[in-house]
């Protein structure tokens, strides 16, 4: 029936908003927590960003 598949699209739609609200309210305290790290701690931010960007370079030579 038509009512059926409406309401079923609509529960559906509403479904897939409220997962997207939840994905983006984790990457919102995802991204506070790693701003406060960085402001907290830059030197050893910064020295683990060089090392792994060093072990993405080693990676990416031997696979070339």
């Amino acid at each position: 029936m038509v009512v059926n598949e409406n309401i079923e699209h609509e529960a559906g739609r509403l479904e897939r908003q409220t997962n997207v609200s939840a994905v983006l309210s984790e990457v919102r305290r995802a991204d506070e927590r790693l701003v406060s790290l960085v402001q907290e701690r830059p030197i050893a931010t910064l020295c683990a960003v060089a090392a792994v960007g060093y072990l993405i370079g080693r990676v990416v030579t031997r696979l070339a």
